[in-house]
């Protein structure tokens, strides 16, 4: 019986820190949402243009989150490749482009109902968050993927309809570099930027 005591304590652990998980991360990723869809939907900001309704989502998002994680895990080892300014540059631009995306995509679409399901316990380390997300006579399934580090639970992956973001993302960028280069991706990101018609579906 002794030897089990060890393991015994370890899962009373492990399930204490995913019911707290439970508890606190499931209200914080709901609190960030519903800024988010505020800033784009609410009264208040009716009358805001594209642009600021970019910055008030953004603030949404990294007062809580730290949106580096979810595109350092995107660019993965090609995050050698940069020079220290050139890996600041494009983490700028990778959150601007996300961001401007996610509220362009939204413009002129009803407010979307999103519900969020039960934490989903992968380790002591890991957990996923279910969502649904209701818009336009539609329903998306949205997973959040969520890890345990320094600065506390972060976002590291959302996988939209079985699509992971940080998988996609990679796949382009891995792609770029079989035949670009750093600076070239800097420009083909800045021009991306410049396009009226952006929407959750990127192509680098």
């Amino acid at each position: 019986m002794r030897i089990f005591k060890p393991f015994i304590a370890a899962l009373l652990v492990m399930a204490f820190s995913t019911a707290h998980a439970s508890t606190t991360e499931v209200s914080r990723l709901q609190g960030v949402i519903e800024a988010a869809v505020e800033a784009i939907y609410g009264e208040s900001c009716a009358q805001l243009d594209l642009d600021e309704k970019q910055k008030k989502v953004r603030q949404a998002i990294e007062s809580e989150y730290k949106l580096n994680v979810v595109i350092r895990r995107a660019i993965g080892r090609n995050w050698r490749l940069l020079q220290p300014a050139q890996q600041e540059r494009v983490l700028e631009l990778v959150k601007q482009l996300v961001v401007k995306a996610y509220v362009s995509g939204m413009n002129g679409k009803a407010r979307p109902d999103i519900q969020l399901g039960e934490v989903i316990a992968v380790s002591d380390k890991r957990i996923e968050i279910p969502s649904k997300v209701h818009l336009d006579d539609k329903t998306y399934n949205v997973l959040y993927r969520l890890g345990k580090m320094k600065s506390g639970w972060e976002i590291y992956d959302i996988v939209a309809e079985d699509i992971s973001v940080v998988s996609n993302y990679r796949d382009q960028i891995d792609d770029h570099f079989r035949k670009g280069t750093a600076a070239e991706l800097i420009t083909k990101l800045e021009n991306l930027l410049t396009k009226e018609d952006l929407n959750e579906d990127i192509k680098l």
